[in-house]
C-alpha cells in the first residue's frame, strides 16, 4: 500500500477543494492511504474527517498577493521554514511513499520531497497570468522538482510548457471527473427565493473576484429584463476572506438595478446541485484563468447546457452549437444573442442539456478521472 501526503490550498468547498475529496475518498483503500494536510480549518477538513480521511492542519504560508512586498516575502519565508519541520515530521510519522502538492500556490513540497526523498506530483488547476515573474517562478519550481505534473485541461498544460522549463513528457493532462447525479431529486430553490415556477432562470457559480465576471452576467442580464418579464438571474458563491467588498459591490449593484426582485443572490451553497437544479442554463464569464471550470462540468451533469466565455478550461468541455455556446470573451452583444436563443426557443434548453449530459459521463467522468490518477501514482 502507498500512502500519499497531499498538500492544499485551503479547507473551503470550491472547484480544487472538491477536486481533492473527490480523489481521495475515490482512490482503492487497498492501494493506497491518503494523509491530507490543510493550511487551515474548515469545511472540507469536516468532509474529509466523515469519510475517514486522515486529515492534519499545518499552518503552512500558501503564495498570495499579500506577500508579494518586502514586509510580505519576510512573512513567507518565517511561516515556511517553521511548517516545513512539522511536515517533515508529519510525512515521517506516516511513512509517506509520495507527495502530491495540490495547487501552484503551495511550495512546500519541495523542501518536503528533499527531506524524504520521495516522488512529488505536482497538481496544477490555475493559469497563472499576472504578475508574469510568479507565472515564471512556478514554472520553473514545478519542472525543476516535479516527478510529474499533472493539469487539469490542455490549455493549462500549454500555459506551462510556454515558459519554457517542462521536460519533455512531464507534464500530463488528467481532466477533473464528475460523478453524475441522481436525476431523481427535483427539489430547487425557486420556492426560497420566490422564482415563479415558469420563470426562465440564467445562473452564474463561483468566487465574487476580477475574473469569474459576475458583472459582465448582470450588465448583459439587466439588458434583457425589460425584454423578457420571466428572465430571472441568480448568483451563487462568495469572496475570498479580505475581498468581502466585492461581495458587498455586487449586492448594491443588484440593489439599485431597477430588477432586484428578478435577481437572486445565493451566497455560498453547501448543497450546489440544488443551485443547478433552480436554473435553466449556466453561464460563465470566467477570463483566461478559467483552467477547466468544475461548475461547467456540473451543470452539465445536470443536463443543463453553457453559454461560456471562449477561453482555456470551458473550450474543451463545451461543445459549441451542441451542448451550449462559446461567446469571445467581453463580447457583450455576443452573450446576449445566445441567450436570447434560449429565451426565445425554449426546445434548444432540453436538446442542449440532454447532450450535455452525455457529454459529461462520457469524457468526464470519475472513474475515468480516479483511473488516470491510479496509473500516474503506481508509475512513480
Amino acid at each position: 500500500m502507498k500512502t500519499i501526503m497531499y498538500l492544499h490550498v485551503g479547507a473551503e468547498m470550491y472547484g480544487s477543494d472538491k477536486v481533492l475529496l473527490q480523489l481521495v475518498t475515490g482512490l482503492n483503500k487497498n492501494e493506497f492511504k491518503p494523509i491530507v494536510v490543510l493550511p487551515e480549518h474548515g469545511p472540507l477538513e469536516q468532509a474529509l474527517l466523515l469519510n475517514h480521511i486522515q486529515t492534519e492542519v499545518v499552518s503552512y504560508p500558501v503564495l498570495r498577493r499579500e506577500y508579494f512586498n518586502p514586509k510580505g516575502i519576510l512573512n513567507y519565508v518565517g511561516g515556511y521554514l517553521k511548517s516545513e519541520k512539522k511536515l517533515t515530521i508529519l510525512a515521517k510519522k506516516y511513512q509517506v511513499d509520495l507527495i502530491h502538492v495540490n495547487t501552484l500556490a503551495v511550495l512546500e513540497g519541495i523542501t518536503l520531497k528533499k527531506h524524504i526523498k520521495k516522488p512529488l506530483i505536482w497538481h496544477v488547476h490555475e493559469i497563472l497570468l499576472s504578475p508574469k515573474f510568479m507565472w515564471k517562478l512556478t514554472a520553473y519550481l514545478s519542472a525543476k522538482y516535479a516527478d510529474k505534473i499533472v493539469v487539469v485541461s490542455n490549455a493549462t498544460g500549454s500555459h506551462l510548457k510556454k515558459a519554457g522549463y517542462a521536460k519533455k513528457n512531464q507534464i500530463v493532462t488528467i481532466y477533473n471527473g464528475i460523478k453524475l447525479p441522481s436525476q431523481s431529486n427535483h427539489s430547487d430553490f425557486r420556492r426560497d427565493y420566490g422564482i415563479p415556477n415558469d420563470a426562465f432562470v440564467f445562473g452564474h457559480v463561483g468566487r465574487i473576484n476580477a475574473w469569474k465576471g459576475q458583472e459582465d452576467f448582470l450588465k448583459v442580464s439587466l439588458e434583457l429584463m425589460s425584454l423578457y418579464p420571466k428572465l430571472h438571474i441568480l448568483f451563487s458563491g462568495d469572496a475570498y476572506k479580505g475581498e468581502k467588498w466585492r461581495e458587498e459591490k455586487l449586492k448594491n449593484e443588484i440593489s439599485e438595478s431597477g430588477f432586484r426582485d428578478r435577481i437572486h443572490y445565493l451566497g455560498f451553497q453547501k448543497d450546489i446541485n440544488k443551485v443547478y437544479r433552480t436554473m435553466d442554463v449556466l453561464v460563465s464569464t470566467s477570463n483566461g484563468r478559467e483552467t477547466f471550470s468544475l461548475v461547467v462540468a456540473e451543470a452539465m451533469s445536470w443536463s443543463k447546457p453553457v453559454i461560456a466565455y471562449d477561453v482555456a478550461g470551458p473550450s474543451e468541455l463545451i461543445e459549441d452549437n451542441k451542448t451550449g455556446y462559446l461567446v469571445q470573451a467581453n463580447n457583450f452583444g455576443e452573450l446576449a444573442s445566445k441567450m436570447k436563443i434560449f429565451l426565445n426557443v425554449n426546445s434548444i434548453k432540453d436538446k442542449f442539456g440532454h447532450r450535455a449530459y452525455k457529454r459529461v459521463g462520457k469524457y468526464f467522468n470519475q472513474k475515468q478521472f480516479l483511473q488516470n490518477f491510479t496509473k500516474e501514482y503506481n508509475s512513480l
